[in-house]
């Protein structure tokens, strides 16, 4: 037993079909992110942020993030700055980003547990499937569900076809993630949601908005 999989067994009674988000959930990678907006933030002369700011003004759509980050897309557009964010972002996140603590098993050992596990990511899919592939993970998951685009859009509609497929019982699912966003996309759906404070939001964001915040 895992300490994560201990903090989330309580909210798991009945629950047969877990869906993860990635990033920030799955995979440690604050870190990077932050490396990497700095480094686009220095390129236009704009205050440089720690990982803690980053946890307290991250949020989706992402866009509004980066005009909080000071951004002006006259100067460069935002799908621009998302396609240097992303290339940036890959280039370097094999050594950079590595899995949260246990997950490898808390995944191994849920599998058994609830029977079905998905991702449902607001990361482009190629790029989500092949940094799943690279931490040899895959097996643990029936779905891998990520976005069409770089701009970490809402992943509400590619959340309705997960379902759809997964055709599972709505009170037997629940969503895992680390940001206010997977609380709106669980609610949308009609799913229970269980939010972690390990990731891209801070925890005293999440408990504003969810009762429901694992910290161990």
């Amino acid at each position: 037993m895992t300490k994560l999989l201990q903090a989330l067994n309580p909210h798991l009674e009945s629950k047969t079909h877990v869906i993860w988000d990635f990033n920030g959930t799955l995979l440690n990678d604050v870190e990077h992110t932050v490396t990497t907006v700095n480094s686009l933030l220095a390129e236009h002369e704009l205050p440089r942020i720690t990982s803690d700011d980053y946890k307290k003004i991250f949020d989706f759509p992402v866009v509004d993030y980066y005009i909080k980050l000071g951004f002006d897309f006259k100067k460069e557009s935002f799908e621009s700055l998302c396609d240097k964010f992303t290339t940036r972002f890959m280039g370097g996140f094999k050594e950079a980003s590595g899995l949260m603590p246990d997950i490898e098993l808390t995944l191994s050992l849920l599998k058994k547990q609830v029977g079905k596990q998905s991702i449902l990511s607001a990361a482009e899919q190629t790029s989500l499937l092949h940094i799943v592939d690279h931490h040899n993970i895959s097996q643990h998951f029936d779905y891998i569900y990520g976005i069409d685009t770089h701009y970490a859009d809402s992943k509400i509609a590619r959340g309705k076809e997960l379902l759809k497929i997964a055709n599972h019982p709505l009170n037997k699912t629940v969503i895992i993630g680390d940001t206010i966003h997977d609380l709106e996309v669980g609610e949308e759906l009609g799913i229970d949601v269980i939010l972690v404070a390990h990731g891209h939001q801070c925890s005293t964001r999440l408990k504003k908005h969810h009762d429901t915040v694992i910290e161990f």
